[in-house]
């Protein structure tokens, strides 16, 4: 023998003798093992566990070429064998491959076996491999699956399409609807009423509240965050009444069943402990700051009152279908209410009627007769009031010491106490269509853990 051939022979001991020691001291921290104590590191006759030992050496001392390569070997040798899947798949995870680490972690779980390791362990004891691979691949997938984004302007918004977003916005709409139908047996809106009413970017808004609400429901949310997001959006359902929402509101969002399955996977990966409880909250947070801002940096620009009355129709019945929607109280509602009417100079107490339509009272026994005519540009209107000698009159009608009622085809309204005028010209204010009134809508939350109960 020569003195290279000697040389490499040596070499070649001292490496082979190296790698058993490691072995030795990974089996003794118990970086490998079966479930039943006994070790595999040493059993060299089991196929491919020769190379899935020098596979765990390479890469805890960070050969992760080397080790990639005792990887593949020790599975060309046996497919089935974890503690090559297990090293293969932390690798995979260390140089960016996440699709081949699910496909190896997959691979641990389809097997099922006994084995068991600290390797990838979220502890320092030895766990089994199985439940490593099961953490690891939630932690994995959580990583990937990511809900939110930034956009240019740095706010957390979601990745989905318009398109979408408004369909599922129309379709949790008209679930809510059924839903009250079923239980009240009555609403006053319908799923046609969402598609004329409502555009894309109030589908966004109103879908968003949907959500919030339904996560309070479920008790993912607290009181406090749901009022906190509420109140400083409300704008977006009530923008006479409350300041602009945020400018995100109108943006496209995704249905709360996949944000309701996200926070539940977030809660399954911190009992298993594959995230830590800050990063849980730090997601959390995320996404209630993507549905709804608590503290917005951007707002809308505020909505003008409506100047025309159909309009301001549809903006009233509007108002109706998120009461029926349960996302207003009728308190909101009224106020809503009464600043669009107030816009078009109207008087709330006053009857009802259309253009150029007009209205008589009943007439008393001296046959005085009151005319009004109204229409859709003039507001208020003049009334000519015809008798025979002066009367004292209510404004803008007869009365015998009692007040009297304004019959119209639209409504039945009671006018205000009667007050001793002169014969001659008043002036009758007008108002636009008023709908039925609705039957009362339950509590925006359950009365468990509702924050404000709708008087």
């Amino acid at each position: 023998m020569t003195i290279g051939s000697t040389i490499v022979l040596s070499h070649s001991l001292r490496y082979g003798f190296a790698v058993l020691l490691t072995a030795t001291s990974l089996t003794a921290c118990g970086l490998t093992g079966d479930s039943s104590g006994g070790s595999d590191l040493l059993d060299f006759g089991k196929k491919g566990d020769w190379e899935s030992d020098l596979a765990v050496i390479a890469y805890t001392q960070g050969n992760f070429d080397e080790a990639d390569e005792h990887v593949l070997e020790a599975l060309h040798d046996n497919k089935k064998n974890a503690q090559a899947l297990l090293v293969g798949a932390l690798l995979s995870e260390k140089t960016n491959r996440p699709n081949r680490a699910r496909q190896y972690y997959e691979e641990i779980l389809l097997y099922n076996g006994n084995e068991v390791s600290v390797l990838g362990s979220s502890t320092p004891q030895p766990e089994k491999i199985t439940d490593i691979a099961r953490k690891r691949l939630r932690q994995l997938n959580l990583r990937q699956n990511k809900l939110i984004i930034e956009d240019k302007q740095g706010n957390k918004v979601f990745n989905i399409s318009n398109e979408a977003s408004v369909k599922n916005g129309t379709k949790a709409m008209q679930d809510a609807l059924a839903l009250r139908k079923k239980h009240q047996g009555t609403s006053t809106a319908n799923s046609a009423a969402i598609e004329s009413l409502f555009n894309d970017g109030e589908k966004n808004t109103i879908s968003r509240f949907i959500i919030l609400k339904e996560l309070a429901e479920n008790d993912m949310i607290t009181k406090e965050e749901f009022l906190r997001a509420r109140q400083a959006n409300i704008g977006g359902l009530l923008p006479l009444t409350y300041a602009p929402a945020s400018s995100q509101v109108i943006k496209p969002v995704p249905s709360s069943r996949i944000i309701m399955d996200r926070i539940n996977a977030l809660k399954s990966a911190l009992e298993d402990r594959a995230i830590s409880a800050k990063e849980f909250s730090a997601e959390r947070n995320l996404i209630i700051e993507a549905i709804l801002p608590p503290s917005p940096a951007q707002r809308l620009k505020r909505k003008a009152p409506s100047k025309e009355i159909i309009t301001a129709a549809k903006d009233l019945r509007k108002l109706e279908v998120l009461y029926d929607l349960n996302l207003i109280t009728s308190g909101e509602k009224d106020k809503e209410k009464a600043l669009i009417e107030q816009a078009l100079g109207l008087n709330g107490n006053s009857s009802a009627t259309t253009e150029g339509q007009a209205v008589q009272t009943g007439t008393a026994p001296d046959q005085t007769t009151v005319t009004v005519t109204t229409t859709a540009t003039t507001v208020p209107v003049p009334v000519t009031i015809t008798t025979a000698q002066p009367q004292v009159i209510a404004q803008p009608q007869i009365i015998q010491q009692q007040p009297q009622i304004i019959q119209t085809t639209q409504d039945i309204v009671k006018l205000a106490e009667p007050a001793p005028i002169t014969p001659e010209e008043v002036i009758a204010p007008t108002t636009i269509p008023a709908n039925k009134p609705s039957p009362e809508a339950q509590p925006i939350i359950p009365a468990v853990s509702s924050p404000f109960i709708d008087h």
